[in-house]
């Protein structure tokens, strides 16, 4: 690696104006190493007018003038004010005024009788005599032959205690005039060499130049972008399996396809294309596969596991909870079945021979499609040839769990699906190395279901409301935020709520919660999936997957508890027809300005992407898909997660730039050897974004 960088690398101890006295504060504010400075940008500016006369100031400016030192007045009582008069060259008297004053440092400075010149904000106040000109604590005071250094623009950094803006700039100053040009990394005349951005960044001359869109801070951005995006690729650089190319046979996927009652939507099509593509490539299949609620995920990665079947392959689809298991099995079975194609289900519930038929099914190879949860990891289940593997809201499965799923899948294609749409920043930010489809369409004949927000207080009217509904033959979800009353929440329980409405509405009502047995939990879901009971009440449990085509009413009580995802995810259980379908959010006093928002954002908008992209700015990038994600992350020169709409399109399509020559340059150049790549070796230091595996192991 080129010696130039051990420049930028240089421990700030070095710096005289720091040495081991302000270390301590440099460390808490920016970090060790000369770059970790340089990386601290102005966070605002202010300008400094030279004066002639200290009337023409406006009031609490920053002025600079030329003055005679008239009289020191050194503080009588302990805490009393050190002040010095002084004149301008008008005759106009003001005073400056110092507490904890060091009085031998301020008459050396302002000796009476000198002229000196002064820079600060200038106070005024009224009193009998008229008007008192005051300077507190004036940030420059010196020679007058400094005075040009006070007047303009002034950079103002982000401090800690024990630090100044004087000091701070005048540190950055030091490392910035001895830094040295390092090898061009971004081969774009649009912008200016990584020094010379440095140098501008920090010299900024008037308000524009501290916006991410400014050339200058926008190389730098750029480059902390490029070295996020080569770090996260190498450090997670997945191992793909070469895998024999399958032969280009859709039979079965046609026969299907022909079969539907109605027609895929255009993206659909476009995914079921790239999964195939991707199949054919004789390299392993890793791409995620997104869409909005009822966009048709599942029957994308049906297709796909037609055509693995026509191949005499297996496909496994994992799945988190049982629930979603069980609809999977009786939803697929029912298309492919009259196929030829036989369905197995495996989850902690198959006990003794029946669980010994299923797995001798998958181990023999009469099971094509095999739908299960966790179970499926287990070391019993043997596949015969497993080709394809769909793992349904990836997220929900811990480390360990996809760890023994890489292990059965070496020789497979991997589909991870998620039923929350996820805004493009965030895919790019922690699933970069990831080939990505997404389904933004919902099927044709598919109505907007219309949102109301209405108060817990009007509980009496909405309950008559569904009577009607009911009555028409359509069914009812209502969701609760808990499953039994608390001694410290006063939020109606799931079973609380399903008493009250069993009083009303009697047998018609059924009841799903999460401590309940499994047999019992699907006892009540197929009831209500009949249509046998048409009002079922629940705990979130029912948020992913269920289709319930009869369903038109979904009422969430005590919506403020609820994130926007997961109350767009629980909205997408309803409208799965072509009647109209209505969700009902009930919330509760008192109402925070932040659940306001997200109940408004609910009721005006529809799209579930939009509404991803509201929810990441809402939470800063946490739970974005219901349960803990690793979120945006944090940069060291801007923020993806602000608010001012223009800066955060900008920085999203730079983001999104960077990925892109991020993946190229690793195509290109896998271990980064060529010239360029050494020379991005370098900016993967300053970002300390170095310890992707792959650059260990090169060298």
């Amino acid at each position: 690696m080129p010696n130039s960088i051990d420049y930028y690398l240089t421990n700030l101890q070095t710096l005289a104006c720091i040495g081991t006295r302000r270390d301590k504060f440099y460390k808490k504010l920016v970090g060790e190493r000369f770059v970790d400075l340089l990386w601290h940008l102005p966070s605002q500016l202010c300008f400094r007018h030279r004066i002639e006369h200290i009337k023409d100031a406006l009031e609490n400016s920053l002025v600079t003038l030329e003055v005679t030192v008239e009289l020191h007045q050194p503080s009588l009582r302990k805490r009393a004010p050190y002040r010095i008069y002084l004149r301008d060259n008008k005759g106009q008297q003001f005073e400056l005024v110092f507490f904890n004053a060091y009085a031998s440092f301020l008459q050396k400075s302002a000796p009476e009788g000198r002229k000196i010149a002064v820079s600060g904000q200038l106070k005024k106040e009224n009193n009998r005599d008229g008007v008192r000109f005051q300077m507190t604590h004036p940030d420059f005071m010196g020679p007058i032959d400094e005075i040009s250094k006070w007047v303009g623009a002034e950079r103002i950094y982000g401090l800690t205690a024990g630090l100044t803006r004087g000091i701070v700039a005048s540190a950055i100053d030091q490392v910035l005039e001895n830094a040295i040009e390092l090898d061009e990394w971004i081969p774009d005349s649009k912008y200016p060499s990584f020094l010379q951005a440095l140098k501008m960044a920090h010299r900024p001359q008037n308000y524009d130049n501290l916006a991410v869109t400014d050339i200058a801070r926008e190389r730098l951005i750029f480059d902390e972008f490029i070295a996020y995006h080569l770090g996260l690729a190498l450090s997670n650089r997945r191992q793909k399996f070469v895998i024999q190319k399958f032969a280009a046979i859709y039979n079965l996927a046609n026969q299907l396809e022909n079969s539907l009652p109605f027609k895929l939507t255009a993206a659909q099509k476009n995914a079921i294309a790239e999964i195939r593509c991707d199949m054919q490539s004789g390299e392993q299949m890793v791409r995620l596969l997104q869409g909005d609620v009822g966009s048709g995920k599942t029957l994308v990665a049906v297709m796909a596991a037609c055509d693995m079947a026509d191949n005499n392959l297996q496909t496994a689809i994992l799945v988190p909870t049982e629930i979603l298991s069980r609809q999977h099995y009786s939803s697929i079975g029912k298309i492919i079945e009259p196929l030829g194609l036989e369905v197995a289900l495996l989850t902690g519930r198959e006990k003794g021979k029946t669980r010994e038929k299923v797995i001798e099914k998958i181990a023999s190879g009469v099971a094509k499609v095999i739908i299960g949860t966790h179970a499926l990891l287990e070391d019993s289940v043997i596949f015969n040839n497993l080709g394809f593997v769909v793992i349904d809201e990836q997220h929900r499965f811990g480390v360990e769990q996809r760890l023994r799923l890489s292990q059965k899948a070496k020789s497979a294609h991997i589909l991870s699906m998620t039923a929350t749409p996820i805004p493009r920043t965030l895919v790019l930010a922690n699933h970069g190395d990831m080939a990505v489809s997404v389904l933004n369409e919902k099927p044709a004949g598919r109505k907007i279901i219309q949102t109301k927000v209405i108060s817990v207080d009007r509980l009496g009217e909405v309950v008559e409301q569904l009577t009607n509904v009911m009555n028409r033959g359509n069914q009812v979800y209502w969701v609760c935020p808990l499953i039994e009353e608390s001694e410290t929440s006063d939020y109606a329980a799931a079973i609380a709520r399903y008493d009250m409405l069993k009083g009303v509405f009697g047998e018609k009502v059924e009841l799903v919660h999460g401590k309940m047995k499994g047999p019992e939990k699907d006892a009540a879901m197929e009831r209500f999936s009949s249509g046998e009971a048409t009002l079922l009440v629940s705990t979130t449990v029912i948020e992913v997957g269920v289709d319930v085509p009869k369903a038109t009413v979904m009422v969430i009580e005590h919506a403020q508890r609820f994130g926007l995802a997961q109350m767009h995810q629980l909205r997408g259980r309803v409208g799965r027809n072509d009647m109209q379908s209505f969700c009902l959010l009930l919330y509760g006093q008192p109402l925070s300005f932040q659940a306001r928002q997200r109940l408004e954002i609910m009721r005006d908008c529809h799209d579930g992407f939009k509404i991803a992209e509201h929810d990441l700015r809402l939470r800063g990038g946490g739970e974005i898909v219901g349960t803990k994600q690793s979120g945006i992350p944090k940069f060291r020169l801007s923020d993806l997660l602000q608010n001012e709409p223009d800066e955060a399109k900008a920085l999203e399509d730079l983001f999104a730039k960077a990925h892109s020559i991020a993946m190229e340059t690793l195509k290109e150049d896998p271990d980064l050897l060529s010239p360029k790549g050494m020379a991005l070796r370098q900016l993967l230091v300053l970002f300390e974004k170095d310890k992707g595996e792959q650059l260990r192991k090169s060298g």
